[in-house]
């Protein structure tokens, strides 16, 4: 059973996809809460973005648009406009690749809770 975190991050297949939605296989990071992500079977996740139109000022600007800090694992801008949620078992076969640090993750939930 897969026991996913708030801000892990792992590869996700988001095809089929329909307009404008993100595609492809790639790193997304798990917004749901804990609580959530154990007790339901699916995980609210964002995709990340390698695209470097991402760093200009136009996106740095908003607060939709998170860069992750520099590391050797992953590396992009977090799409938040892009929410989905998804079941795992279906999307994902692989491992967490990656844990957002704390200031991130709680950056990604300020932006969120605009939302709902």
């Amino acid at each position: 059973m897969f026991n996913f975190r708030q801000g892990d991050v792992m590869v996700i297949d988001l095809n089929p996809t329909k307009g404008v939605e993100t595609q492809k296989k790639r790193p997304c990071v798990v917004v749901s809460n804990n609580h959530y992500n154990r007790h339901l079977n699916t995980v609210i996740v964002a995709p990340i973005s390698s695209s470097e139109k991402y760093t200009e000022e136009y996106y740095s600007q908003s607060p939709f648009f998170i860069q992750i800090p520099d590391n050797d694992i992953v590396h992009g801008t977090i799409l938040l406009q892009h929410l989905r949620s998804i079941d795992p078992k279906a999307r994902t076969k692989s491992v967490v690749l990656y844990q957002l640090p704390k200031e991130i993750i709680e950056k990604m939930k300020a932006v969120v809770h605009h939302f709902f």
